[in-house]
């Protein structure tokens, strides 16, 4: 038989042809096709590869690499490995059933602080709000008073925060973000003293090589009626003041501030990502909108802190957003499928920059994706799950890339699904959002699940905690979740006395 009478198959293509065959494929045949013979074994392992199948997965098959990850210093086994568990974690979650079990990856037991009012000779035992770091080997947390960084491998606190002020010691929320490669960690706070209407909002950077940790900033902010929400994005720590309507944003490293303020506005949610602050607010006809603003649009606006510490004397750019699906606003409309009054609410927010995405630019800062969660109610009663994905993209100008063109906002997938009725109100749960779309939320033994992005009923499962029977968890010191690493899914669980990092679905 001649070569040319031979039965051509993958194998025989030219190696750029058959590589590039494996490029386009799903994941799940490139597995299987390694499986084949040795030259196709050969081409799937390599790296390029491996990097194309990578940068192909979905959101909902989130990969576990953290933002500091750079795929140039990924092995191809190293990618091949996070794809595998990244397809293999998606496809259980969809075919585990209701119960989506627990596996527990560490523990952590701490004593408990007491926190004092200051001036007052009461006390009591403050919960932990315990937040993961990306890679699962440190945990930040506050204890009593006290904002401290504990080490998951070694079950030891390497570090404690230092107050602002003697009369301001009671830390009372927290942002954090890692940076140069995860060897320095940049953490956004706010203190207060309960008994004054000034609060302080501080950054420390800790740098894990020498396990130290310093203040590099420190303002006073208002005090409000509600926490306010604080994130911190690079050299900028964004505090929403709910009740005002009201965003003040601080550049910590140059010691400057602008506030942003939007009036007769309700139920917000905002977050900076991308060189962009993006809000999610509802409208007076109860529809949500988005709106971007890009932080270069704010040249010439900001106010030197050192110089003018009375916030009351910072310049301040007030916005309407009044534009209907522009390239920075997009109005979330989901049909009322009663055609009756509607209500709804912002349950959650989340945004990222995916590591794993193709730069098509080496000046394009990336495509964001924005996650949004809300609650629908209509005047039958019946309860809803709104999930909506967004994407924002703008290109980095200027000699050190960090002014942002005017940004482009995209609706990519809106979804409605049936929220199930449970014992309590779905609006008194705090939830988290993951990278891969999904939400959790915890009430009595159970964390339940939520899938983002699709129509099934909600929440699609559930998994119980274990110990809830252990002497450290009595009825005044149940487990709770405190909060889920986003890019890992790994789940916190916590008391004043134990501290869990657990996985659902495994």
């Amino acid at each position: 038989m001649s070569n040319k009478e031979k039965k051509r198959d993958l194998s025989s293509l030219p190696p750029e042809m058959f590589a590039e065959v494996i490029r386009n494929c799903h994941p799940k045949d490139v597995a299987h096709m390694r499986q084949t013979c040795k030259g196709a074994k050969h081409f799937c392992d390599s790296r390029d590869v491996q990097k194309s199948v990578l940068q192909k997965l979905d959101v909902t098959q989130a990969p576990n690499i953290t933002p500091y990850d750079r795929l140039d210093k990924l092995s191809a086994e190293q990618m091949a490995s996070k794809v595998a568990k990244a397809v293999e974690s998606s496809d259980r979650w969809q075919d585990s059933g209701e119960n989506k079990g627990y596996a527990e990856e560490a523990s952590l037991r701490i004593t408990p602080h007491t926190q004092h009012y200051h001036g007052n000779s009461d006390e009591w035992t403050a919960s932990m709000r315990p937040r993961l770091l990306p890679g699962g080997r440190y945990a930040l947390l506050v204890n009593g008073e006290d904002l401290q960084l504990w080490s998951l491998e070694h079950s030891t606190r390497v570090w404690v925060a230092e107050p602002p002020h003697a009369n301001f010691r009671i830390c009372d929320t927290f942002d954090f973000e890692l940076l140069q490669g995860g060897k320095v960690l940049i953490i956004a706070t706010k203190f207060s003293n309960l008994m004054d209407s000034e609060r302080f909002v501080c950054v420390y950077k800790f740098d894990f090589a020498s396990q130290k940790g310093t203040c590099v900033f420190k303002c006073g902010v208002p005090s409000s009626f509600l926490s306010p929400q604080l994130m911190v994005r690079g050299e900028l720590v964004m505090v929403l003041f709910t009740p005002q309507n009201q965003i003040i944003l601080f550049n910590w490293k140059k010691s400057e501030a602008v506030k942003l303020d939007y009036h007769r506005r309700v139920n917000t949610a905002s977050l900076v990502e991308n060189h962009h602050i993006v809000i999610v607010l509802k409208a007076e006809d109860e529809d949500l909108k988005v709106v971007a603003i890009s932080i270069s649009s704010l040249d010439g606006k900001w106010t030197n802190v050192r110089h003018h510490s009375n916030w009351a004397q910072w310049k301040c750019v007030k916005y309407s957003f009044s534009g209907e699906n522009n390239r920075d606003v997009i109005r979330l409309r989901l049909p009322n499928q009663s055609g009756g009054n509607v209500w709804r609410r912002i349950l959650g927010m989340h945004a990222f920059t995916p590591a794993w995405y193709p730069k098509t630019r080496t000046n394009n800062p990336g495509i964001a994706e924005i996650f949004v969660a809300a609650y629908e109610k209509l005047e039958d009663d019946s309860q809803y799950l709104l999930s909506y994905r967004i994407q924002l993209s703008g290109h980095a100008v200027g000699a050190a890339r960090r002014a942002v063109a005017a940004p482009d906002l995209s609706l990519v997938s809106e979804d409605r699904a049936i929220l199930t009725q449970q014992s309590r109100d779905p609006l008194e749960l705090k939830y988290d959002i993951t990278n891969a779309g999904r939400m959790f939320a915890r009430y009595g033994p159970n964390v339940y699940y939520y899938e983002l992005f699709c129509k099934d009923k909600q929440p699609v499962g559930y998994g119980q905690i274990p110990g809830i029977e252990d002497s450290v968890f009595d009825e005044e010191n149940e487990p709770m979740v405190m909060s889920v690493e986003p890019v890992s899914s790994a789940v916190l669980i916590g008391s004043d006395a134990l501290l869990r990092v657990a996985r659902f679905g495994s």
